[in-house]
């Protein structure tokens, strides 16, 4: 057992420079505690940051504070996931979007455009189908409803098996190297991300895999998002032909997870949406490369206006 498992078994601490703007709310309807950061309440229109499976909110941390010069900006911990409660609940892609509407509501947020990276994006084009009178825009991140292949990750495939899945994450405790080196599959060049972010990520992920509640968190959504997803994929081409928001895809030139041929097709086939590649970045372009995320994020505010 490692000599440092206390040390990862404590609350997940903010990235220092958005400390400041961290928060919690209680949603009242489904009875759990959220935390979120918050910044930028003097904009009118209202953007909420939804993260990935096995992530929390701190994915955003280079790009919180610039976004929020343009917007009044909401980033959230998912429930399951960093300082949000982990009820023992089945973690279904239903029961998240619930939650983010409820969100919402308690907030009296009438519409927002929502950022979503990865299941995030899964999450926010659900949301815009589904409760189209909600949403303003969309970026989505590394991640659609559409998919027209399967993802071929491994070790996400191996995860899906139930006691597998358990046992596979739980034998992380015992390496915290090998807890960081999973990592890998969600950035095209994880070591050369500055000396800062490493040790970030190196002490967060241990943290992750040491929350009984987000590895029943993790699983289960990982194994209802599948099926949930495939459901829907006959339906897609009339579903998205009707959504009109306007949409914003964004993919990392070596994103192993969302491939360039779903967000071309997706191109084709919703109205309003247009994509872009970012050079030299894997699945969180928003981590590896934040100032071109940046700049793709203001070249498009006139969409959205």
């Amino acid at each position: 057992m490692p000599k440092n498992k206390s040390l990862y078994q404590q609350t997940m601490q903010p990235w220092p420079p958005i400390a400041k703007y961290a928060k919690y709310i209680q949603l009242q309807n489904i009875e759990l505690d959220l935390f979120y950061y918050e910044a930028g309440s003097h904009h009118e229109q209202v953007l909420i940051m939804l993260h990935g499976l096995g992530d929390e909110t701190d994915t955003w941390r280079h790009v919180f504070l610039p976004i929020s010069e343009h917007y009044h900006t909401f980033a959230i911990d998912l429930p399951g996931f960093g300082r949000s409660d982990k009820p023992d609940v089945d973690y279904t892609p239903e029961f998240m979007i619930n939650v983010v509407v409820e969100l919402l509501a308690q907030l009296k947020i009438n519409k927002a455009i929502l950022l979503g990276s990865s299941l995030g994006g899964i999450l926010a084009h659900g949301l815009a189908i589904f409760h189209p009178e909600r949403v303003k825009g969309l970026i989505l991140v590394g991640g659609a409803l559409l998919q027209t292949e399967p993802i071929q990750d491994r070790g996400i495939r191996l995860m899906r098996v139930p006691l597998l899945g358990e046992w596979l994450y739980t034998r992380l405790r015992k390496d915290p190297d090998a807890a960081y080196a999973s990592l890998s599959n969600v950035y095209h060049q994880l070591e050369k991300l500055p000396e800062k972010d490493r040790k970030f990520l190196y002490n967060r992920v241990n943290q992750r895999v040491w929350s009984d509640g987000q590895r029943r968190a993790y699983l289960s959504t990982l194994r209802n998002l599948s099926p949930w997803i495939k459901n829907f994929q006959a339906q897609m081409p009339d579903l998205l032909s009707n959504l009109k928001v306007p949409t914003l895809i964004i993919r990392g030139e070596y994103d192993q997870l969302f491939s360039d041929t779903s967000a071309k097709e997706l191109v084709k086939i919703q109205p309003r949406a247009k994509s872009v590649v970012l050079p030299n970045v894997g699945h969180l372009p928003h981590q590896e490369n934040p100032e071109v995320f940046l700049q793709e994020i203001r070249a498009s505010l006139n969409i959205f206006s």
